[in-house]
């Protein structure tokens, strides 16, 4: 009910439309109402309460939890014993529960939320009753007074209801009268089918299965040839009351098929559609994004005797880049049909003087290569709009009809193994593209809804994937598993973490750990709704550091401080347990590039770039390379990349693409990048590639207004090799104080034009015993055996 009942007779309830009375109304125990909306009431106290089976990725002998909200400073909660909450069994489950006074909370609604000793804040689920959103998007729970578990009853039903049911609900007295709908959302999201999905050829037979678990009816349509697309249906029939499956006779390797699903409309919670042709969420390959899906032996797949060993984490120097960008204007022959896709950036990946060996990097990160709704094979599409998780991209294929996708991504993985280059795969499952055909086989079980039935689009692209519902985290999982087993992808970047959130990303991490023990595995750690960097720092999972993205903007554009820098050159600790676990980059695909955001030219546009755009991105160039953490560039910043200013560039393929000749007019530059990074991966760069944080004094800094100066291993913790590093982001000649005779035995290699191992032996900074005089947005390195 929507507030307390304080009578000792029973509300009047009714069932149905017929209006049935219910006759054993009795109020339910409050902790029913607890276990879902995390508190109750007794008396004069709130009861706050937790089971510790939903959070079974903490070890509660190791941590504590805590009560957090307006009325205990909400972080400032963490470390007081007055808000924590202790274990305690309830009906034989371990719960942990907080007993306040209701006076110490709120006579009013207030929001709260529970968080770990180490500041893990725990999600709050969609689903609760009392789920409360704040201005910033962020899920809450809410005390809510009037609705203290005296509002709920339990009753037995006159009728059964089943997974596709519903059933009305009504108090009535008088002229007043409330309604709800009762349906199986509440257990649907617990669902989980042990079965395998997909298509098997086992023997003599091709087997096809799809999980659906409130259809009435699944058909599939199989048929050999693409202009024979009406065949027969066959008709599939449930096996474990979730899983529909159908047998067909002889090995099937080649042929085409779809599904049509049809149930019982539910408003707001289904999408059945009788005639809406359903691709196969686990495909291995299809012919497009409106399909259809392709029978795969799994026989036939493509195998790795021996897998590549990417290197280790704090070793990577990762490119983003996406697969027509590289081709588009690659300087080798290929036909434009290889231009487009797979075929043609490997040919680009074994020649020679491929752009991104020579620049020297080991790591590429690919844009989207999962099937997207790219309208035609022929549109540029980021890939962020995915159809199918499983099959590589159709239209990065010369002949999808027959599959070739799987063959060609597979001989583009292994060309860029062979250049000693890892693999790291953009993948989306916060949300998916059009036709969204998972809506059409269970609309509330897979996607995050709101009450009246709309989907939540905390994705900013229409739906947001529930990657706590079992079934859509096994989709996710395996379809990971499957890339990297098949094609031997080395790992993943995912696209919107918070959406797919702390839990299942260390599941994740978890699993593909299991099949390859040195997956790459690393998210963007925020979304519309929220950011979970501070989250992940308890997993092994990397974030992209967008803190780190926005100083160095402002570092080298003079606005911001020398505390910031230090901070972000010794590995943001405060985000980071260990060195790899921050991605350090200033430029994406997304949003303005680099050069764009810097320039000092009118309306964003750095297509001709100034001398100061020039040199900040010098300096930008040397705090990458000095930064601890793994450091990221996207494609042609090196060759002072512009997109003339435009902001959102994903369809522009003309503003995307890798202008190469442009290297060539700003070969300093490119020139420069490359040597940082040579210098980045050689034996000197292991004093900042890290693999574990180091003591404090490991690190010696001098500052003067905002430049800084740097000695790195100043302890001798990594043996008799140091580095200094200095840098002056301002318009004037900085003299900073150091020790004397703290730069004797030093050698000179980089500045903020040149880069030179064997020592730079002209024009070095000048030194006065004390002092070093930093000339005006300038940088400097220094070596010492």
């Amino acid at each position: 009910m929507q507030r307390d009942w304080k009578r000792k007779k029973m509300p009047p309830l009714f069932w149905g439309r017929d209006r049935i009375p219910l006759h054993d109304v009795k109020p339910a125990p409050l902790t029913i109402f607890g276990e879902h909306a995390a508190y109750y009431c007794s008396g004069s106290y709130i009861i706050f309460m937790l089971r510790a089976n939903r959070m079974p990725n903490i070890s509660f002998e190791e941590e504590k939890l805590y009560l957090a909200g307006p009325f205990s400073g909400w972080n400032k909660a963490i470390g007081k014993a007055k808000w924590r909450l202790q274990s305690q069994e309830i009906d034989g489950e371990t719960y942990f529960v907080l007993r306040k006074r209701k006076k110490s909370i709120s006579s009013d609604a207030v929001e709260f939320k529970f968080v770990t000793g180490t500041g893990r804040w725990l999600e709050v689920p969609s689903d609760a009753p009392n789920v409360h959103h704040d201005p910033y998007g962020n899920r809450n729970y809410q005390f809510q007074p009037e609705r203290t578990g005296k509002h709920v009853f339990q009753f037995t039903t006159p009728r059964s209801i089943n997974q596709s049911g519903t059933a009305q609900i009504a108090y009535v007295e008088g002229d007043y009268e409330e309604t709800t709908t009762m349906q199986a959302g509440v257990f649907l999201k617990t669902l989980e089918s042990p079965m395998e999905q997909g298509v098997k050829v086992l023997g003599g037979i091709t087997r096809f299965r799809i999980f659906a678990p409130r259809a009435n009816s699944v058909k599939l349509f199989l048929f050999e040839k693409l202009d024979d697309p009406e065949p027969e249906p066959i008709r599939l029939r449930m096996i474990d009351g979730m899983t529909w499956e159908a047998s067909v006779a002889g090995n099937r390797h080649g042929w085409y098929y779809y599904y049509k699903i049809d149930g019982r409309s539910i408003e707001g919670a289904t999408n059945f559609d009788p005639n809406f042709r359903i691709l196969d969420p686990y495909a291995l390959a299809v012919v497009g994004p409106l399909g259809p899906a392709i029978v795969i032996d799994h026989g036939r797949l493509p195998r790795t005797p021996r897998p590549f060993r990417p290197p280790w984490w704090h070793d990577l120097v990762i490119c983003e880049a996406h697969v027509r960008d590289l081709t588009k204007f690659a300087p080798i022959a290929m036909s434009e049909v290889e231009r487009r896709g797979f075929t043609g950036l490997r040919k680009w990946v074994e020649h020679e003087s491929f752009y991104l060996k020579e620049l020297g990097f080991n790591a590429v990160e690919l844009q989207p290569i999962q099937e997207n709704d790219a309208k035609s094979p022929e549109q540029y599409h980021w890939g962020y709009m995915t159809c199918n998780y499983f099959s590589p991209a159709s239209q990065y294929a010369t002949d999808p009809a027959k599959a070739t996708q799987i063959e060609e991504f597979r001989e583009l993985v292994d060309a860029f193994h062979r250049q000693g280059m890892a693999v790291i795969l953009d993948v989306v499952y916060n949300h998916v593209g059009e036709p969204n055909y998972l809506q059409y086989i269970d609309k509330q079980y897979y996607f995050l809804l709101s009450r009246d039935g709309e989907y939540m689009n905390f994705s900013g692209c229409g739906n947001t994937l529930d990657c706590d519902a079992p079934m859509a985290r096994r989709l996710m999982i395996e379809s990971l598993i499957h890339l990297v087993r098949t094609y031997d992808v080395d790992g993943f970047r995912f696209d919107l973490g918070e959406l797919v959130g702390r839990d299942a990303l260390a599941d994740v991490e978890q699993k593909l750990k299991a099949v390859k023990p040195s997956v790459v595995v690393i998210a963007e750690p925020w979304s519309f709704r929220g950011h979970i960097a501070h989250q992940l720092k308890e997993t092994g999972v990397a974030s992209w550091n967008d803190g780190y993205r926005e100083f160095i903007r402002e570092y080298v554009t003079g606005k911001g401080n020398a505390d910031g820098l230090r901070y972000y050159l010794q590995g943001s600790r405060e985000m980071a347990s260990f060195p790899a676990q921050t991605v350090n980059y200033v430029e994406s695909h997304d949003d303005r590039c680099w050069m764009d955001k810097i320039t000092e030219n009118r309306d964003h546009n750095g297509y001709f770039p100034t001398f100061n755009d020039r040199r900040r991105t010098h300096l930008m160039m040397s705090i990458m390379s000095m930064a601890v953490g793994i450091p990221m560039l996207n494609s042609g910043m090196d060759m002072l990349k512009s997109k003339h200013g435009i902001n959102n560039t994903y369809q522009r393929e003309d503003l995307n693409a890798i202008p190469y000749t442009r290297a060539i007019f700003y070969s300093g530059t490119h020139e420069y990048f490359r040597n940082w990074i040579r210098f980045r991966r050689s034996e000197w760069g292991r004093l900042i590639r890290l693999y574990e944080h180091p003591r404090k004094d490991y690190y010696q800094s001098f500052t003067c207004r905002s430049a800084l100066g740097m000695v790195y291993n100043a302890n001798g913790q990594l043996g008799s090799r140091r580095l200094f590093f200095t840098i002056n982001p301002h318009f004037e000649i900085v003299r900073m104080e150091i020790p004397e005779g703290l730069l004797d035995g030093y050698t000179q290699v980089a500045d903020h034009e040149r880069f030179d191992g064997h020592g730079i032996h002209t024009a070095q900074v000048r030194r006065e015993k004390n002092y070093l005089e930093l000339m005006p947005l300038s940088c400097a390195l220094w070596v010492k055996a």
